[in-house]
Formats: structure tokens, sequence, C-alpha cells
């Protein structure tokens, strides 16, 4: 248990004069997630590039693995703080190494020293020899190794203190949370739509979700499913809203007047349409899809340009490139492939065509919302919809209704 993190980010050293934005977004999300966990008092500040947290208790297991989750943190090293003091600093590595179960099945080790603070009176080099003799002399039955050592004792040497550990903890990377736009995220019970979620909130996206319920087409494990997935992901932010649309009188309408190849581009168009209409309403810039090229028939190269036209926001498709495979093992990854294996009912598959249209006729497509207007359905559809607030530990909890 340790009461200090060394806190690594990722991309922030790109931003140039614009990095202070960025360290000053992943601290408040910092902070808003710690004080969620976490009980005890603490600070959170940057320093030499890096973020450390500290405080007067331990930091739980369960905050650090909730830290691992913020976009734009690299790592986190749980770490001794020490005073700037070689001597010191050896006193501190030994006693780490001599706690119960430190060194068990370990063999080799590596030093690995950063020095950010060059007014310390010892190079990176000359600390990295000093504290592996050390350890040499402690523990006689390691060995020291360069390459594929089985511990790395990492020191970083700051300008207000010495910082060491023997565990790198790999986070999510990216960009804070909220730095790269609002997008609408179009959510669905299968695998693709939450792995996108995940890609662009790593991007900075705060994302607000959107689910068009097919009721009474389909049935309440559904909706419960959904919820289940923004739960998860909700962890990825600082806070994010779900909105259950009802769309089966949508999609009865649209089935029943529709050239039956059309229907399921018919029925994506109008979930884009009305993903619009929210945008707008709580000012979003963008909509997110799980579409992956070529995947299924709706997610041709024709198709998406249909798509597209149905909007005039961009719509980022950020697995668009990825085979099947690599989406299931990024659910995996990141928590939400055990909810997407839940069965449940699908109504766009129980209107779906044998034949489903591959390269859709724009003029059909303009005739189409010519003859069956739609704005008014889809208005008092977001108009009904159910609202629910996701925390930032991912606890969901109904809110009150949109208002037109």
């Amino acid at each position: 248990m340790y009461n200090v993190l060394l806190i690594n980010v990722d991309e922030l050293w790109l931003k140039g004069k614009n990095r202070p934005v960025y360290f000053k977004a992943i601290r408040e999300h910092i902070r808003e997630l710690i004080k969620a966990y976490h009980s005890d008092q603490f600070s959170c500040l940057t320093e030499d590039q890096r973020i450390v947290t500290e405080s007067e208790t331990p930091f739980s297991d369960e905050t650090i693995a909730a830290l691992l989750n913020i976009p734009g943190i690299h790592s986190i090293l749980p770490s001794r703080q020490i005073p700037s003091d070689i001597d010191a600093l050896e006193k501190e590595v030994i006693e780490e190494l001599s706690l119960p179960g430190a060194l068990d099945g370990i063999s080799s080790f590596k030093v690995e020293t950063r020095r950010s603070y060059k007014g310390f009176p010892f190079t990176s080099m000359e600390v990295s020899s000093r504290i592996g003799e050390g350890i040499l002399n402690t523990f006689p039955h390691l060995k020291a190794e360069m390459r594929n050592a089985q511990l790395k004792v990492e020191i970083r040497i700051m300008k207000s203190n010495i910082y060491a550990a023997t565990r790198k903890l790999p986070a999510i990377g990216g960009l804070p949370a909220g730095t790269g736009g609002h997008l609408i995220s179009l959510i669905s019970g299968g695998f693709d739509s939450p792995v996108a979620s995940y890609l662009m909130a790593k991007r900075g996206c705060r994302q607000s979700f959107i689910f068009f319920y097919a009721y009474p087409f389909v049935g309440d494990e559904v909706k419960k499913k959904i919820i289940q997935l923004v739960s998860i992901l909700g962890k990825f932010q600082r806070h994010s809203r779900l909105y259950v649309v009802p769309f089966g009188n949508i999609q009865d309408q649209i089935a029943k007047q529709c050239d039956i190849d059309y229907r399921t581009l018919l029925f994506r168009k109008a979930m884009i349409r009305c993903a619009t209409l929210l945008a707008q309403r709580i000012n979003a810039d963008g909509l997110l899809t799980g579409d992956a090229l070529g995947q299924v028939s709706s997610q041709t190269v024709w198709n998406m340009a249909a798509l597209n036209q149905a909007t005039t926001l961009p719509i980022f498709r950020p697995l668009s490139g990825f085979n099947k495979i690599e989406i299931i093992q990024l659910a995996k990854r990141i928590g939400t492939h055990d909810v997407s294996v839940i069965p449940h009912d699908d109504a766009c598959s129980l209107f779906a065509p044998k034949h489903p249209v591959i390269k859709p006729s724009s003029s059909y497509l303009e005739k189409f919302d010519t003859r069956v207007p739609l704005d008014d359905l889809l208005k008092n559809a977001l108009n009904e919809s159910e609202v629910y607030d996701i925390s930032i530990t991912g606890e969901v909890q109904k809110s009150k209704e949109i208002k037109s």
C-alpha cells in the first residue's frame, strides 16, 4: 500500500503552449476520481511534466485501478518519496525490497534512473550504479541484468524529492477527458459500439450515449444490458448521460413504407438524424458509431456515405479498419465483452431483409424522405426519452426526462 503515486502522462508533452490546459484537465479528472474512492485528504500537483498525488493514508488498490482508466495517463508508479539524498534513497530501496514477498521468484533486476532535476549532484548512471551495488550487497542471490530483468527498480529524481518504485502500472494513455470535444455515441448491445466509445474516450472525447429502444419489438432485457455497458464505459469519463429513445414505432413506420432492401439503411439513417437532434440540444460536436468497413451490408463505403448525408455533423468511426477478432479482443480488455455476449432481441435483425442494399440509390433515399417525413416522429421520440446519469465510478441513476 502506497500513499504516493507518481503519474506519468501520455501525449501531453506534444502540446507545446497548450500543455497547461491539458494538465489542468487531467488533474481535475484525477482529483474527482480520487474523491470518489478515497476518503482522506490528498494533494495532486504537477512537477517536471509528471503528476504527484500524495495522501496521509495509503491509496487502495481499487483507487489505483480506477486511475488506470483515466484517459491521458500513460502509467502509474506507486512510490516511496525520499528526500534528495542518495544515502536515504539506497536505504529506502533496500527496505522496499525487504518487504515480505517483494522478491519472491525474482533472480534478476535492473535499476533505471531518470534525472529531470539536473542540480542533483550525481548523474543518472551514477545513481543506478550506486543503488544496484547496494542491492547486490544486500541480496546476493540477485544478479544485475540490463535486458529481460525480472524486476525493474524505477528511480525518478525531481527538484523537490526522489521517487523510487518497483512496479510500473500501464494505463490507457491518450488525451485527457473533455479535451477532444463532445460526441453523441450511438450505443448498442454488440461488441462494436462500446469498443468505439472506449477508443474515442482515449482521444479525449467526452460522450453522451444514445440507445434506440425498439419496444415493443424487443424486451426489457436489452435496455438492462445497455445500462450495464454504459456503466463500464462511464468509468473512462468524468460524467456522462444515456438517452434511451423509444424507437419501435419509427421502425414500424419505416418498414411498412419502404423498399424492403432499404430497411436497415433507413433505420440507421433515422438514428443518425435523431442523434443529430440530440447533439443540437446539448451542444455536442459530432457523432460516434461502431461501424467497421464491410463487416455487414449496412457498413459498405456507399452506405456509410449515404448516412453521412443525414447529418451536418462529423461521424467518427474509429473501428473502420478493424477486424472482428481485434474488436472482440479489445472488448475483453476493457471489460465489455462479457456483457456484449449476453443474448438479447434485436429489432434490426427482426426487420432485416434477405438482400439488404449495398450501394443505395440517392434518388430513392431523397424520394423516401419526401414521401415519409419523420421529423415530428423523431422529435417526439427524443422528447419521450428516458435519461440516465452515469457517475465517474460507473453508477447509473435515472435522471429527469429530456425536455423539448
